[in-house]
């Protein structure tokens, strides 16, 4: 418990992953500036990552694309249109100094992710509890909404998503020092969140891998999930 007031007093640094759901307050100018102004981004570090490359995976499983490469080309179209917006809302706020705006692939596709998330999807799936949770909300969200076509490959996309999400997170909070995690919104309560069984109770795993103790914390733009 010291460790995590410690760590709330010290100056927020800022990892941000904007997720192109349809109905996201991101794809608002009001919504962005919301964010900017909660958080003073002027003042603080931060990093902003749109999630593009989940929007392909999530289209690749709901069948809204037929192939890989239109999924791609349809998710970037989204995710620089965004990008745009929360560039200019960046401006506008005078925030522009103390932050970065990049695509999911950006940062996915270095070297040093690359293996960092290697080595931490072997450590997650390796973990019976971990590894249940996936498969159990990947199998259910196929079942729901995938096109029935193609069940491995639906199921491999969605599996992939959150392992994704996952890494993504681990390696900007933890690796990167953007330790201060915002999500616009808590997940349902119905909806399996590895991510938070990975910090409840699989905490070792990740100071295992960084070599240091976990530091991520997780915040909410928008608390109240019906807003």
């Amino acid at each position: 418990m010291a460790d995590t007031g410690a760590r709330l007093t010290r100056c927020p640094r800022y990892f941000i992953p904007v997720c192109l759901y349809p109905h996201t307050k991101y794809r608002t100018a009001a919504g962005v500036s919301a964010l900017f102004a909660k958080y003073e981004l002027s003042s603080h570090d931060h990093l902003i990552v749109i999630a593009d490359r989940l929007l392909v995976l999530d289209r690749l499983v709901t069948g809204r694309c037929w192939t890989a490469n239109s999924a791609l080309i349809a998710a970037r179209r989204e995710a620089e249109q965004i990008f745009r917006l929360i560039n200019r809302v960046s401006h506008k706020s005078d925030a522009q100094a103390r932050g970065r705006i990049v695509f999911w692939d950006d940062i996915a596709e270095t070297a040093d992710y690359a293996a960092f998330a290697s080595r931490l999807q072997k450590e997650v799936l390796g973990d019976d509890m971990l590894a249940t949770t996936i498969e159990k909300f990947a199998s259910k969200r196929v079942n729901r909404f995938g096109l029935g076509a193609a069940p491995d490959r639906e199921l491999g996309h969605e599996r992939e998503y959150l392992l994704s999400e996952v890494c993504m997170s681990v390696y900007c909070t933890e690796v990167l020092g953007y330790w201060m995690e915002v999500w616009e919104r808590p997940s349902a309560p119905d909806v399996p969140d590895p991510l938070k069984l990975l910090y409840a109770d699989r905490r070792e795993l990740i100071e295992r891998m960084t070599g240091r103790l976990a530091r991520r914390v997780l915040d909410f733009l928008y608390p109240d999930s019906s807003l």
